[in-house]
């Protein structure tokens, strides 16, 4: 991809470059994603002006065609953030994969903030034991992050680090206080606060060259209950992964995205499906599900562009995201949402 080109280099006149940059419109990506009438109503431009930036803009960031082979190349250098769980990670290639939208959605309690937690850490494992040593940017909408439960996972981590480096590597970089700094927190009280999260994240990416990871737990929330109108909301998600992806790739980072639960309601009965519409489905590179089955945790691989569709069994421990043990595989009575039994499992293995 090209780098990025100010819009007063483009070739504008000058009254058009003065109120695009009156906007806060620099650069050539900042305007890419928009249509002629949002910039129009953005900047006070004419719709042919704004018509006319934008295709100058889209004429600078053209992409060039590559071979197959390049792409396969490509993929093969795709790094992936470890959640500490192995059966997990196999599922999914190797972790959660940078340069991909990973959707994971699931009902209360079954572990969709913490999976999120446990990759702030590991996204942070440093490149000496075969991490990728980056930061963290996490963007709650729901409130549900705790600082708490951050450090118990980070004091796992930074003990199994020592562990498995021994006097050999030098990890004495990496402590849970790196590990806090590592992680830049966002609460966001609406859907406008969202957007101008990600809205501000090529700057934050400039000023920030380790972060690997994006995290936004949950997507759902503010736009299932402030947009009455569905075609608008699944537009607008629709450019924000777009806007996502495209950071993604050119700053090589992984990006999370949590979603809500909803009733589906069929001639057969009902199901829990992931919130947000069918359309909504396309638009993250994968998607993973997380439900009981029984008394044990479940995570569903339902769409990945490699792999196939699996299932694995998880727990959640003090330490963060692990394998099972044996006997928790047989632990097969069903537990309906509302069991009592359920909600005392959830705050027994929830820390």
């Amino acid at each position: 991809m090209s780098s990025r080109r100010p819009l007063s280099s483009l070739g504008l006149a000058v009254p058009v470059v003065t109120k695009l940059l009156d906007a806060d419109f620099v650069y050539d990506d900042d305007v890419q994603s928009l249509k002629p009438t949002e910039l129009s109503a953005a900047t006070g431009l004419t719709l042919k002006e704004s018509a006319e930036v934008l295709r100058l803009a889209a004429s600078v960031n053209a992409e060039q065609p590559v071979t197959v082979m390049q792409m396969i190349e490509d993929e093969s250098d795709v790094c992936h953030v470890v959640t500490f769980c192995e059966a997990l990670d196999d599922m999914l290639g190797g972790g959660i994969p940078l340069r991909a939208i990973t959707e994971i959605s699931g009902t209360p309690g079954i572990g969709k903030t913490q999976l999120c937690l446990q990759a702030c850490v590991s996204v942070q494992l440093p490149d000496s034991v075969g991490g990728v040593g980056g930061e963290a940017v996490f963007v709650d909408t729901e409130g549900s992050f705790t600082v708490g439960r951050l450090k118990d996972m980070a004091s796992h981590a930074v003990e199994h680090v020592q562990n498995i480096a021994g006097d050999e590597i030098d990890v004495s970089s990496f402590t849970i206080e790196s590990i806090l700094k590592g992680v830049h927190y966002f609460r966001c009280h609406s859907y406008i606060e969202v957007l101008a999260v990600i809205r501000h994240l090529p700057v934050f990416l400039q000023s920030h060259p380790k972060l690997k990871l994006f995290v936004i737990d949950s997507i759902a929330f503010h736009f299932r209950h402030d947009f009455p109108d569905m075609m608008a909301r699944t537009g607008l998600l629709c450019r924000i992964t777009q806007q996502l992806i495209q950071q993604a790739t050119k700053y090589n980072m992984a990006v999370i995205v949590t979603n809500q639960m909803t009733t589906r309601i069929e001639s057969g009965g009902s199901q829990l499906v992931a919130a947000l519409g069918e359309t909504w489905g396309h638009c993250p590179t994968m998607r993973l599900t997380l439900h009981w089955s029984g008394r044990v945790r479940v995570a569903s691989l339902t769409k990945a562009p490699h792999r196939n569709n699996a299932s694995i069994q998880y727990q959640i421990t003090k330490a963060g995201i692990r394998d099972i043990t044996p006997f928790m595989a047989d632990a097969s009575t069903p537990l309906t949402m509302d069991s009592p039994d359920r909600k005392k499992r959830k705050l027994s293995t929830s820390m």
